[in-house]
């Protein structure tokens, strides 16, 4: 099997993330041959650092503006090259440059993406929601060429706790505190604004991490100084990885607004953390209130932060969702459980020899 991957994001997100991580998982599987065309950026650095096989091209940079199709020339000629069976675009961008050749053509999904990008170019489209499988057919794919495959979490290592008091401490954090934790980026829909919201509604000892970087900072901090917040709220910026901010952290908050997943909240399942989500889109149906986590109605503050407090005091409870959603996490967003998942799928569309 010889996989080619087009990833034309530039800056980091969950998808690009989950990328990442499916990219280092496939390179573990023996049999498997994988090659990553990628923008210059956060994706080929951690091609780099991972030592993954990539090119980095310029998805529609300035450079295809003065070079024109030059993105599409290099595809065709990667192709010819690496000789892939199977082509993986991810999103419109990796979609967009999917050359043609005797191989699967497929393209990933995390959203409700238009689909006049994948038309004519790839003939298998892979959603990470029934939501979004679903809204492919709606229109207009067709459903035997339409897969459901979840994303995944990868277990933390062994010992990743033991960094909970030196991330607390670098954070200005008591062992009395109550640590918050959100991660994500940091762009309206994720609900950001309502954590600061409904953390001013709690008692002084109740701090926030938030893990992430976006356009909003400057007006979180703002928010954030408004709401006399300044010595209750971290911005710890981007972290490729999250063990040290969940070992610090005792509840895991994704208050977003919208999501067609959430691989935030799997990643609170997978450090065995209790969850708080707003109920909406993809976390509405991954999440089974007090089974997995608890859900508050969405643009809500108040709510939130009588979920907080709930969680914060009934130990029971906190055992209750932090064992339901490892059990969930370990049923269905495991790392053997989904990549295992890709290389069916990858083997039923193989081309003939």
């Amino acid at each position: 099997m010889r996989l080619l991957h087009l990833i034309g994001a530039a800056k980091p997100g969950g998808a690009e993330t989950f990328a990442l991580r499916l990219f280092a998982a496939i390179a573990k599987q023996e049999g498997v041959n994988q090659h990553i065309l990628c923008r210059e950026g956060w994706v080929s650095q951690r091609c780099e650092a991972l030592n993954l096989a990539h090119t980095v091209a310029p998805f529609g940079g300035w450079w295809d503006a003065y070079t024109p199709f030059f993105t599409h020339r290099l595809a065709r000629q990667l192709a010819a090259d690496f000789q892939p069976t199977h082509a993986l675009a991810w999103m419109n961008r990796g979609a967009t440059f999917m050359p043609s050749g005797p191989f699967a053509s497929m393209a990933r999904l995390g959203g409700f993406y238009n689909l006049k990008y994948y038309r004519g170019r790839v003939s298998t489209l892979i959603g990470n929601t029934p939501e979004i499988t679903g809204y492919c057919v709606q229109q207009g794919w067709p459903e035997q060429q339409v897969h459901l495959l979840h994303n995944f979490m990868p277990a933390p290592p062994a010992g990743w706790e033991a960094a909970r008091a030196s991330q607390r401490t670098q954070w200005g954090w008591k062992p009395t505190d109550v640590g918050l934790l959100m991660a994500g980026r940091l762009h309206p829909v994720k609900g950001a604004d309502i954590a600061l919201q409904a953390l001013a509604e709690l008692p002084a000892n109740f701090k926030l991490a938030l893990v992430g970087q976006g356009p909003e900072q400057a007006k979180l901090q703002q928010l954030s100084a408004l709401l006399g917040l300044t010595e209750r709220v971290t911005f710890a910026g981007w972290a490729n990885s999250m063990q040290p901010a969940a070992a610090a952290a005792d509840l895991w908050l994704v208050p977003s607004r919208h999501e067609p997943l959430g691989n935030t909240a799997i990643e609170a399942w997978a450090h065995h953390k209790p969850l708080i989500v707003s109920a909406v889109g993809g976390l509405n149906a991954l999440v089974e209130d007090r089974q997995q986590g608890l859900k508050v109605p969405p643009e809500d503050p108040a709510a939130l932060a009588k979920a907080i407090r709930t969680l914060a005091t009934d130990k029971m409870l906190q055992k209750k969702v932090t064992q339901g959603g490892a059990a969930r996490w370990q049923e269905d967003y495991s790392e053997a459980k989904v990549v295992a998942a890709y290389l069916a799928l990858f083997a039923k569309l193989a081309p003939p020899r």
